[in-house]
């Protein structure tokens, strides 16, 4: 039997169910095997070909220092520390990493950016919606990975958080916008494969841009494998 990159897909101990049978469905899709750590079960040293961050529950504003906020109602500082130590080892060993909504504001804050910790605080100019289904209209930035993987200016996608990037991180760059000019998605600066995205596409299995997305970062894993 072929050998089969391995990619860490990791959540909660609760409430992660849903988001961990979709992504694992698309990497079988596309020929990767995914192993699903939460705090309660991972091993710091499982082989790892790729590190995809799921979302979920808000990211503990100790964990960062950073300060709190009344939207912030249940977090779970063990699981930062997972990831968190996942992140440390995917970048050190140029691991190809995934970040989904939650996922794309961990690895920002990870490589020194910041958040807006609720978005209604914020002026905006339009609403900023919320739906399971693809309501947000996002501007694809020219020239990044992101650009080349979807090819086109424009896609529309889900909203489901209530938080959102601030000061950009080091070693990152924008990829995606939406109409308020909030971040929706960015990437690596350098080779390294790093692809946060603010939306869900694990929960829109029926749209094109979802098979683009876990494809490519699929076949990152398995370039890994293969070195």
């Amino acid at each position: 039997m072929a050998q089969r990159a391995n990619v860490i897909v990791t959540g909660s101990a609760k409430g992660s169910k849903s988001a961990w049978i979709a992504t694992q469905a698309l990497l079988g899709l596309y020929g990767v095997n995914a192993k699903f750590f939460h705090p309660e079960q991972w091993n710091k040293n499982q082989k790892m070909d790729g590190l995809l961050i799921t979302g979920g529950i808000d990211i503990d504003p100790q964990t960062f220092h950073t300060p709190n906020h009344h939207s912030i109602h249940k977090t779970d500082q063990l699981r930062d520390a997972m990831e968190l130590y996942l992140l440390q080892r995917a970048y050190s060993e140029n691991i190809p990493i995934m970040g989904i909504c939650r996922g794309m504001q961990l690895i920002n804050l990870f490589m020194g950016g910041t958040i807006h910790p609720h978005i209604p605080d914020i002026h905006l100019e339009f609403t900023h919606p919320n739906s399971l289904f693809p309501s947000n209209k996002l501007t694809i930035i020219p020239k990044t990975r992101l650009h080349k993987t979807l090819r086109t200016n424009t896609l529309k996608v889900n909203a489901l958080h209530h938080q959102t990037l601030n000061k950009l991180g080091k070693g990152l760059t924008i990829a995606a916008k939406d109409k308020n000019a909030l971040i929706q998605a960015v990437e690596s600066s350098n080779e390294h494969f790093v692809l946060g995205v603010q939306w869900h596409p694990e929960f829109m299995p029926y749209h094109w841009s979802t098979h683009r997305i876990f494809k490519t970062f699929a076949l990152e894993a398995k370039k890994h494998l293969f070195g």
